[in-house]
């Protein structure tokens, strides 16, 4: 039968495009599930970004002549659209592999390069004959009876199969958190490419060629308005599905920056929270100016101004305790509060820092003042000068913060992303039996409950549940937690812990009003080290108002550094050099004396001790050295021994000033020698000039190195 009229092959085309488009985004919905949403969401809102363009593809394939045929010559068999589909379906999934063990095993970006290009032409090839036999086994099926409908969709399954299974393994890799997004999205462009190449080619019924006539167009238009309206009364979903990665989020944020009109950013729609288009200065993550009557950060509200306590008359009753949970404002104590506190137990603020690296901020003499708020307190403390992450990963940089020993030693399931088992005797657990009120505020969405991470914190509060922080911004949030924390603690008769992590610096790096220091990459991870000291900023001038401030020690640190290609990688978790691992570190404890200690290195590793000694807590069984003698500028401090630092088959031993870099390999581990206060950026290895040095560090590395 000769199809004619645009309304039938149009209501055609959108009947095939809507399977396609529902399969190609399963990808989609597992993700956004993963990053907060739902799996139904997550697939509505997938297939309805891809029905335009699959849709499209299908008529234009249709006009070319029954798919694929049609394109690459009236003389291809019935065939050819399946075969070269299978083809790619195999070979993509297969390259995919080959890449992942290349990038395992190889560390030289040349040799891995070139054995790709050779293997890969191999595996390609291998594919193609492989295709081959699988379309001479159909066409052997179909001589012996079977329908060519079962065949085509044995092999779109045997084609689009393995591209899943890699889509899986990329979102399991990336821990649900999107960091795989570039790959997710070209996965998730092959399996629509291949499933439309399929699709196109299929002939329907007669009867099901009037049903889509008749119904193809309005319900694909059902569809893109119903994901359309969800998104609009949901902008957590469209958070969620970009936070997840892939094409569908691809284009989702494509057009959120085409609602972006005062070129802030952050747009209105398809997932944006801009709630004033028309002023730069107001989108999520702005400073929210205090009183005002302008909400800055488009929160809902404006943040209550801050009003200094006043003492109530001795016949006044307490002052109430009914001021709004997230505002800044210092609330004073009840007048019973406090008197029985121990001088000698200080309330500990523990800061941690994500991804923030010494050399980008101005304590450490960068020549950008990134972190004037952190050099205010650091003059009431103690600056370490050369302190270092116990690992350039996220996992091994935070785990010792919890269990105090590195990540390696403490119980944990085998997954990226550990959870970490019940049976550790956390820090906050310790601090609890000594006595503490303890709490924490974490900002990255690994750091929750059921990763373990609340063990032995009275009061937990996860702000990724309000913003995605890979995404969004989080640090005016976690601030606002914090400041509530301290508020309700405060009336307490128990000293307090309170853990910030504040995780603003990591990637993705946003523009914040006012905080400018360049351009490119480097420039915007300046700016959010900013943002996120002036977060510091925040809470320090709340607690020099508060009623407990003379008795709060502070510790502010890095969890680990950032790269921008000074050694030929960028971000973290992948090298061992200075731009990776060194990172600030500040102790300010109460009627200290600044200073800064410079003599050796020392770890984050050291700080659980530092913490558990500062509140007179069990120190049984904790890696790490207290850092207390060196806080308090004593005389006799003990010289701290050699760090350890780790990353994927390296392991660094810094002995100041010497370091040592080793890159394990089966056959011979291969070691540079770095001489840190001769050459801070390690331009020049040392290690064939000095080999005594070597041997000397790698004998120790090997004596008090735990097992990686």
């Amino acid at each position: 039968m000769t199809k004619t009229g645009w309304t039938m092959r149009l209501g055609e085309a959108c009947v095939l495009a809507l399977a396609v488009a529902a399969f190609s985004a399963v990808p989609t919905a597992l993700r956004t599930s993963g990053a907060g949403g739902t799996l139904l969401d997550g697939l509505l809102v997938g297939t309805a970004a891809l029905l335009p363009v699959v849709t499209l593809s299908i008529v234009l394939l249709r006009a070319a002549g029954r798919g694929l045929r049609g394109v690459i010559g009236a003389g291809a068999g019935p065939t050819a659209a399946l075969g070269i589909a299978l083809w790619v379906g195999l070979a993509l999934p297969a390259l995919a592999v080959l890449a992942g063990l290349l990038k395992a095993l190889t560390h030289h970006r040349g040799l891995g390069g070139a054995t790709f290009g050779v293997l890969g032409a191999f595996v390609v090839v291998a594919c193609a004959l492989v295709a081959r036999r699988m379309v001479e086994a159909g066409q052997g099926l179909v001589a012996r009876g079977v329908r060519p409908l079962y065949v085509a969709a044995g092999g779109a399954v045997v084609s689009v199969l393995p591209l899943l299974v890699v889509a899986a393994w990329l979102y399991r890799a990336s821990g649900g958190a999107g960091t795989a997004s570039v790959s997710a999205a070209l996965v998730d462009l092959a399996i629509a490419v291949l499933a439309t190449a399929l699709v196109a080619s299929i002939e329907l019924s007669d009867k099901l060629l009037k049903l889509a006539s008749a119904f193809g167009v309005p319900f694909a238009a059902v569809v893109m308005i119903a994901a359309s309206a969800r998104l609009e009364s949901s902008p957590p979903l469209g958070r969620a599905v970009q936070a997840g990665g892939g094409l569908a989020a691809t284009m989702l944020s494509a057009l959120e920056r085409w609602t972006d009109r005062d070129g802030d950013g952050m747009g209105a729609h398809f997932g944006g929270g801009d709630c004033d288009e028309g002023d730069p200065r107001r989108h999520p993550g702005a400073e929210d100016v205090p009183g005002d009557g302008i909400d800055q950060d488009c929160s809902g509200a404006d943040t209550p101004r801050a009003e200094p306590p006043t003492k109530a008359p001795a016949s006044a009753q307490p002052p109430s305790s009914a001021s709004p949970a997230l505002a800044p404002a210092p609330a004073p104590s009840a007048p019973a509060a406090g008197k029985n506190l121990d001088p000698s137990r200080p309330d500990i603020l523990l800061i941690t820092l994500d991804t923030v690296r010494a050399d980008h901020t101005s304590m450490y003499g960068y020549d950008q003042k990134t972190t004037p708020h952190l050099e205010e307190l650091a003059a009431k403390g103690v600056v370490f000068e050369h302190a270092y992450a116990t690992g350039s990963d996220t996992q091994r940089a935070l785990a010792p913060l919890v269990s105090g020993k590195p990540l390696s030693q403490t119980p944990h399931n085998r997954r990226e992303w550990p959870t970490l088992a019940d049976e550790i005797d956390t820090v906050a657990e310790r601090m609890k039996r000594a006595g503490y009120a303890t709490a924490a505020v974490v900002s990255f969405t690994w750091l929750s409950e059921d990763r373990g991470f609340a063990q032995g914190f009275d009061r937990f509060e996860p702000v990724y549940r309000e913003e995605h922080p890979e995404r969004s911004v989080t640090g005016a949030l976690a601030t606002r937690a914090a400041l509530s924390v301290l508020e309700d603690l405060g009336k307490k008769d128990a000293p307090i812990f309170l853990w910030i992590h504040l995780f603003d610096a990591h990637e993705r790096y946003l523009e914040h009003a006012g905080l400018r220091f360049g351009r490119g990459q480097p420039g915007l991870y300046d700016g959010e080290i900013a943002f996120v000291d002036k977060q510091i900023g925040q809470i320090a001038a709340f607690v020099s108002k508060w009623s407990r401030a003379s008795r709060v020690a502070w510790v502010v640190h890095g969890s680990h550094g950032e790269g921008f290609d000074e050694h030929g990688e960028k971000g973290h978790g992948s090298e061992l050099y200075e731009e990776m691992i060194r990172v600030p570190l500040v102790v300010a404890l109460p009627g200290g004396r600044p200073g800064r200690y410079s003599e050796g290195a020392v770890s984050m590793l050291d700080v659980a001790p530092t913490v558990l000694a500062l509140g007179n807590a069990p120190l049984d069984g904790v890696s790490g050295i207290s850092l207390l003698p060196h806080a308090r500028l004593e005389a006799d401090a003990p010289r701290r021994p050699p760090v350890l630092a780790y990353a994927s088959k390296r392991v660094a031993l810094i002995d100041w000033p010497l370091k040592l870099i080793v890159i394990e390999r089966k056959k011979q581990n291969r070691n540079f020698l770095f001489d840190l206060g001769a050459d801070p950026r390690e331009t020049k290895d040392l290690s064939a000039d000095r080999p005594d040095d070597v041997a000397k560090l790698v004998k120790l590395a090997s004596e008090i190195a735990p097992s990686p």
